[in-house]
């Protein structure tokens, strides 16, 4: 069943933007090959040479090939670890420069496309309370991640951070836990009105006058699988909360310095024209 935040525009068909984490690469493991049976019939008297021995040759290169993928994997992980560490202090820079700007976060998410489509008015006026975002990875890096969004004194709710962990299973999903919400009295937005407890998050709203989806019905919901708003989170407004902050478009920006550019050639051919008349 398809929740509701993932029918407001969030799904696994997402255009993500490609962040620049080497860990994507450092998770891409070598597959594991079928091994086609080597045939004894094939005939030794081939005028190509003995394919048998060509085939085995081949296939002991391509396990040369995977051990050195598997190496590679496991050098790629260690400097992402590595470089992990070095962007720490510039991060607790940036969070606490951020800190002094109101509403940053608020005007962040609302100008991403994809949490944009989550938000209604009572999220936004939530998030006028969130003073920080941060993400941390495991050590491995491979394991998993946890947002944290940190609030000051706010109606809502009684909690002054809260926790989205996502954790990858054995068999290679994404199951996530989450801080418990601790909303004041009457003020839960992931109750819909006419219903009690937590919003059906796994329900579809029919009838225009339903309640949207809140943003913390994305929170809430532990369903395995549902990290796409949480990739985009961790992938592309965490690496770089300024482009969307600043509502940065990179195909204005190219035409602005195309422009520029242009505008810079017309001033120097007409400087070269008033040169050649002088003289």
């Amino acid at each position: 069943m398809i929740s509701e935040w993932q029918s407001s525009g969030i799904n696994a068909e997402w255009p993500l933007r490609p962040g620049n984490n080497l860990s994507k690469m450092a998770n891409a493991q070598a597959s594991p090959r079928k091994m086609p049976k080597l045939d004894p019939k094939v005939d030794a008297t081939d005028t190509n040479g003995d394919s048998q021995d060509i085939l085995e040759e081949i296939d002991s290169i391509q396990t040369s090939l995977d051990c050195l993928n598997d190496q590679a994997s496991d050098e790629i992980l260690k400097v992402e670890q590595k470089y992990n560490m070095l962007r720490k202090p510039h991060y607790k820079k940036r969070s606490d420069l951020i800190a002094k700007i109101p509403d940053f976060w608020l005007n962040t998410f609302m100008n991403h496309p994809q949490i944009a489509a989550l938000l209604d008015e009572t999220d936004e006026e939530v998030l006028r309370y969130m003073t920080q975002l941060s993400v941390e990875e495991t050590e491995d890096i491979r394991s998993g991640y946890k947002i944290i969004f940190e609030f000051k004194t706010n109606p809502f709710f009684e909690n002054k951070q809260l926790v989205k962990e996502f954790t990858m299973s054995e068999s290679g999903e994404m199951g996530t836990s989450e801080t418990k919400i601790n909303w004041k009295q009457g003020m839960a937005l992931t109750e819909k009105s006419g219903d009690k407890g937590k919003g059906k998050v796994g329900g579809k709203r029919d009838k225009p006058g339903d309640d949207p989806p809140s943003f913390f019905s994305w929170f809430e919901d532990n369903s395995m699988g549902g990290d796409e708003v949480g990739e985009v989170i961790k992938d592309d407004i965490w690496a770089n909360p300024m482009q969307y902050y600043l509502d940065l478009d990179e195909d204005e920006e190219l035409e602005d310095d195309e422009e520029q550019d242009a505008e810079d050639e017309v001033e120097g051919e007409d400087e070269d024209g008033a040169g050649e008349e002088e003289e």
